[in-house]
């Protein structure tokens, strides 16, 4: 329970950290030549995506260009030797509600790991489509892979420990559906998704963040007592 306090703890930091980031304005050119080029621009509802983005999906022919940030922890099951640190990465959503999430093991150093996991969804209520699951059981090594282009060390990050840059791809992924998904016959869920191509770039995380959210813990515990 108290594993799982605290990857939840982290993982809203890192997300309240990742937004921070990216919330940058749009480039104002580019949004001047999209509204002047589509005279209907005035009355859209659709939301307005930015070219600030750090994640790239190929799926079904369809490209998908979104924000992602990264959760990392040690991988204390030791899935694979020279793998000593355990990812998720977790992208926003897109126009039909596409999110992705990814695991893998992996070392500061580029090279090809294992995934060990990944769920895709799009899609919203009846018509909302899921593949793959990552909630219970145990994580394992699939065959899939993920190439770390580019691991850069960011320097010390002031609480004992480094920050670090990835970037990264994975090509030709297929994810099952969701056994309940295919239980509903009348949706006629499709059985597996291909991904042709997944790619992310800079996304950043520190080597010892369960460190720092339990000393973070234990300082507002402290806190708590002395009041």
């Amino acid at each position: 329970m108290k594993k799982l306090l605290i990857i939840s703890l982290t993982a809203f930091l890192f997300s309240c950290k990742s937004g921070k980031k990216e919330d940058k304005p749009a480039d104002k050119s580019a949004t001047t030549e999209q509204t002047n080029s589509n005279p209907d621009a005035g009355t859209t509802t659709e939301p307005a995506y930015t070219p600030n983005t750090n994640s790239f999906i190929m799926v079904e022919g369809k490209e998908l260009k979104l924000s992602s940030s990264i959760l990392v922890d040690k991988d204390k099951n030791k899935l694979k030797a020279g793998a000593p640190y355990r990812a998720m990465i977790t992208t926003s959503s897109g126009p039909d509600n596409e999110g992705l999430i990814l695991r893998f093991v992996f070392d500061t150093k580029p090279g090809t790991y294992p995934l060990t996991g990944f769920s895709y969804g799009r899609g919203k209520g009846d018509a909302g489509q899921q593949f793959g699951g990552l909630l219970g059981g145990q994580e394992k090594i699939y065959p899939n892979n993920v190439t770390l282009t580019e691991v850069k060390d960011m320097g010390d990050n002031g609480a004992g420990g480094h920050k670090w840059n990835i970037s990264g791809t994975i090509e030709n992924l297929t994810i099952p559906a969701m056994g309940i998904m295919l239980m509903d016959k009348e949706k006629n869920h499709p059985k597996e998704i291909k991904i042709d191509k997944i790619s992310f770039t800079g996304l950043s995380f520190d080597d010892n963040a369960e460190e720092m959210l339990q000393k973070a813990m234990d300082q507002m515990n402290q806190m708590k007592k002395n009041k």
